[in-house]
Order: C-alpha cells, then structure tokens, then sequence
C-alpha cells in the first residue's frame, strides 16, 4: 500500500477547537467553535461534559522513547523496548485537552458503560472496538474508516470531521509537550513505587482522594496539573487507548509519521492508570494488554482530530 499522511486538520491555526455536544443523541449535527486561548475562569464544568475542548499540536520532531538510564524503565526481558528513536511528525493535529469524559460520552453515544460513575469522571470499560469498530475500523493502519455505529463513526456523523484515535508517537509527542524526562513535567521519578512529582501530575495508586494511598479509583479530568501544553492527566488515571497496533519494539531507525505495524492482535495504550504504581505512569512507559475487544476500567481515551 501507499501510505497518505493526514491533510492538516481544519482550515484554522487557532489554539483550540470545541464541540458543542449539548444537543445529544438527537442532534442533527454538532456545532464547532474556536478560541485563541483558555475562556475567563478556565475549563468550567461544561468544557467536561456539553462540550468537548481540543488543542492544536504543532507539527515537530521529538525523541520518543526513553534512555537507558530511567528510572522505572521496563526490564528487557518484560519483552516491552522503550527504545529511543527520533520521530518527525509533519502535521499538525488536535487532541483532547482532557480525557473523554462519561458525560461526553453519554451525549455522542446514548450509553454509559463505566464502573466508576460520574460525569466528569473519564469513561472507562470501553474498548478499542467500541471506539473504531470491529469491521472498517479494525482496518488501520490500511485507512481511516470506523464504523458508523462506533463512537467514533457517530462524532464523525455529526462534525463531518475526521476525529480518532491519535498514534502512539502523535500521543507520545503530545504527552511529553517538549520534556525529555520521565514525567512530562520536566522531572524524573525518584521512586518505582510512590513519587512526589508524580503526585502532583496524576491520579495514580498512592494519591487516592482519602489520602490513605493504595488502591482507589480514578477521579475527575483536570484534577492534576497539565504539562505545557495545556493537557491535562496524560498520565495516570486511566489508560488512554491509541490508533496503532502493538509493536514490542519501535527500534532505533528515524521515523516520520509512523503509523505502527501493518498487523497485529494487540492495540496500543498508554498513560498509565489509577490503580498503578509510579514507573508505570512514565511518558515513555508502553503496555501491552489492548485487546481490542477488551473492556477494563483502567482503560479510557481522548479524542483527536488528525485528518
């Protein structure tokens, strides 16, 4: 096949783009608007549940991946490779200034499918499957269609604009917002297990809302500080499913707009989640259970414009 990369995503150069979902399920169509910057009193409540906030990356080039040296790095023999390698991204594409939530999830979809309820609570226990589909959206990395009554099919039905999933490296690039370090912060972890500097970055298994740590759950998008970029929990709370099929290992070759492997039996996620422990919510740190028919309530997503 020839591979086309996607055209630039919309004919603006404004910082962010916001879906009005307010109208639901029974919406003809949604409305899309732009700013040029964060609205007077910030991202209130209805930027997390009637509306849907998106911000514009800038096309760059980036090291993805993560040295050696890294704290929490996986193991080699764990059979996952945080190998790095330089990565060139020539387009510019929108994503989610947060995760999706449950509400704006409700309102595209009409369902409610998570274990841990509330509305600007990121929904969870949705599969890649659920997202793209398991007919033409099984199809990536062979081209962009989803099925119509996938979620993603429904939003496309009503913007007439091409959201999706984001690639391992366009999420990579957007998570680490120009940090080369463990956390996209500029910091590093100074503990596998329980960390400061994570803490003040993401939900994650040691800063559960009662302050006893350990297990808990995840909680409401923008709890945490955003990186540089403006979004918000990239890392932890819950895992956020990416376009690609899982590669063990991306290798060291210079790649521009790398799209992952032409086959495959795992989907890529990323992030890291609630119930984890510090190395696992690195920028760099890969997983290797995305089942695509698999549901779990560690598992949620973010939306992109990349077409």
């Amino acid at each position: 096949r020839v591979y086309v990369p996607p055209a630039p995503p919309a004919e603006t150069n404004r910082l962010y783009m916001v879906i009005d979902l307010s109208g639901g399920t029974n919406a003809t169509s949604f409305a899309i608007s732009y700013l040029d910057d964060v609205p007077e009193g910030g991202w209130t409540e209805e930027y997390k549940t009637t509306k849907l906030v998106l911000r514009r990356i800038e096309p760059g080039t980036f090291v993805m991946g993560c040295p050696t040296n890294e704290l929490g790095r996986i193991p080699i023999d764990v059979g996952i490779f945080e190998t790095q390698h330089q990565v060139t991204l020539t387009n510019a594409f929108y994503i989610g200034v947060f995760e999706t939530t449950q509400k704006q999830y409700e309102l595209i979809t009409g369902m409610e499918p998570s274990e841990y309820v509330g509305a600007t609570r990121p929904v969870e226990s949705v599969s890649y499957d659920m997202l793209r589909g398991n007919d033409k959206g099984a199809s990536w990395p062979y081209g962009y269609d989803v099925d119509e009554d996938s979620f993603f099919g429904k939003l496309r039905s009503k913007t007439q604009m091409t959201f999706d999933l984001p690639t391992e490296a366009q999420w990579e690039y957007a998570c680490r917002a120009g940090t080369t370090t463990a956390l996209n912060d500029g910091s590093n972890i100074t503990n596998t297990y329980s960390d400061g500097s994570l803490a003040k970055l993401a939900r994650y298994c040691f800063n559960r809302d009662d302050g006893k740590g350990g297990y808990g759950e995840h909680t409401a998008v923008g709890s945490y500080q955003p990186n540089a970029w403006d979004l918000y929990d990239m890392l932890g709370n819950v895992y956020e499913w990416c376009r690609d099929w899982f590669e063990e290992d991306l290798g060291t070759t210079p790649a521009t707009e790398p799209y992952g492997p032409s086959v495959g039996s795992l989907r890529v996620i990323r992030g890291g989640g609630w119930n984890l422990l510090a190395y696992s919510c690195r920028s760099a740190n890969r997983y290797y259970r995305g089942y695509p028919h698999r549901c779990s309530n560690l598992s949620g997503f973010r939306v992109a414009l990349v077409r």
